[in-house]
């Protein structure tokens, strides 16, 4: 990397909130300090975000609420249900908190973000990391963890690091010397590399590559040669190349899905079509966000396999005269479906819509049909909703199919679930004096 008089080109910091879920409860429930919390899935099913309190007593991620309910509570162990809702009010909160730092902010999670620190000098970026820390926690309460690098990777791993190390280095790492990088990559797990899974790790180790320093000191074309160019990349990366451009971090995906279990058991048709409707307005919502269109529509139905009741998993897909962002075009599709793959007298768990064959949307880029006037009218309705989405970005209840409203018995359980306290002035939090 280019280096003249203390600058990089490039510098990268990834600031992640620690614990998020658990931090955005505890933030309004002055209650919940200091004391283990778990926060629990769709359904309250599984725990999906712990506090250190709660690790220091055991309870690991993923575990069912179920068979450790009893014992958690023994131990004193506070539960919530998922409040989506405020978590992603926080999440917007956060990285409007980041862009005071930089104009070069790339999300990627509810909870953590990539910042482009480029022309600061690089003795004086673990100050500003600390800067980064102590200002989100001040403005808007919640703790982070900073990792800086000359790429995308290392201050992954940096980041990693910082948690590792938190009570060392009070939450922030800066990856600024070769010793510095070789002796944090000697000490990380291939699998723990940022985008290396499990099955390439494992292939990986066959050739003696145990750790991120040994994957840095192969040769980046031999690796694409043998490999293929994303491990190429990587060891571009481990080796302070960047070779991610902001943009790229958050790749479109091929294949968007939009699903979730109900809390109860549903038989009725008229709830399973409220649900597909919810299904079909949220994979449309995240296929416009990435600028794609669908050609297929797709839809499962499931009952519950753990169940000692009569068991129905269908699915269907068919594809779209036009490739389209319309969630009418995507709606009318899987209600058809629905009907041709319900059957009355089973109790069903999960509903979903897939939406596949994404291409970028470019409105001078149909294929026309001579029998078909589907493209012109796709053209028309992309502003509808573009227009539609605006809608739902700024108002609390938006604009949604009617179907969606007609019954709610398909909404999922939450127990335990905390106020919205940042978003509805009926659960705002009360100051008694």
């Amino acid at each position: 990397m280019a280096e003249l008089d203390g600058y990089r080109d490039q510098v990268w910091a990834l600031v992640d909130a620690k614990s998020f879920y658990c931090s955005c409860e505890k933030l309004f429930d002055p209650k919940l300090a200091n004391k283990p919390v778990v926060v629990l899935s769709n359904n309250d099913g599984c725990c999906v975000a712990i506090s250190e309190e709660a690790k220091a007593l055991g309870i690991q991620r993923g575990a069912p609420w179920f068979k450790i309910e009893c014992e958690a509570r023994r131990k004193g162990v506070e539960v919530r249900s998922s409040n989506y809702t405020l978590y992603a009010d926080m999440s917007r909160r956060f990285i409007e908190e980041l862009h005071r730092f930089s104009p070069h902010v790339e999300q990627y999670s509810i909870d953590e973000a990539f910042v482009r620190l480029d022309g600061f000098r690089l003795d004086g970026l673990t100050r500003y990391g600390h800067d980064i820390r102590k200002t989100i926690e001040r403005h808007i309460g919640l703790p982070v963890r900073v990792g800086i690098g000359a790429t995308p990777t290392l201050a992954k791993l940096g980041n990693q690091a910082a948690k590792r190390y938190e009570k060392r280095v009070n939450g922030v790492i800066q990856i600024d010397t070769d010793h510095r990088r070789r002796w944090l990559l000697e000490r990380t797990d291939i699998q723990d590399i940022w985008g290396i899974g499990a099955r390439t790790a494992a292939r990986l180790r066959t050739t003696g590559i145990q750790n991120a320093l040994e994957l840095s000191e192969k040769s980046a074309a031999d690796m694409r040669r043998l490999w293929n160019v994303g491990l190429a990349r990587t060891v571009l990366e481990l080796q302070g190349v960047s070779c991610i451009a902001p943009g790229d971090i958050d790749e479109k995906r091929k294949q968007i899905l939009s699903s979730r279990s109900f809390g109860v058991g549903i038989s009725d048709l008229e709830s399973l079509r409220s649900a597909l409707a919810f299904h079909c307005q949220r994979a449309g919502e995240k296929l416009r966000r990435q600028g794609s269109q669908a050609a297929i529509v797709g839809v499962f139905l499931r009952t519950n396999r753990y169940k000692d009741l009569p068991q129905h998993n269908r699915s269907s897909a068919r594809p779209l005269l036009c490739p389209s962002q319309d969630n009418g075009q995507f709606l009318s599709s899987a209600l058809e479906q629905l009907e041709q793959i319900y059957r009355p007298g089973y109790e069903y768990q999960k509903i979903g819509v897939i939406l596949d064959e994404l291409t970028d949307a470019n409105n001078d880029q149909f294929q026309l049909d001579m029998f078909d006037s589907s493209a012109l009218a796709e053209m028309k309705r992309r502003d509808l909703m573009a227009l539609t989405d605006q809608m739902n970005a700024r108002f609390k209840n938006g604009i949604k199919p009617a179907s969606v409203i007609s019954t709610s018995n398909w909404h999922m359980r939450q127990a335990f679930r905390s106020n919205r306290w940042t978003t509805r002035l009926d659960e705002l939090q009360v100051a008694k004096c």
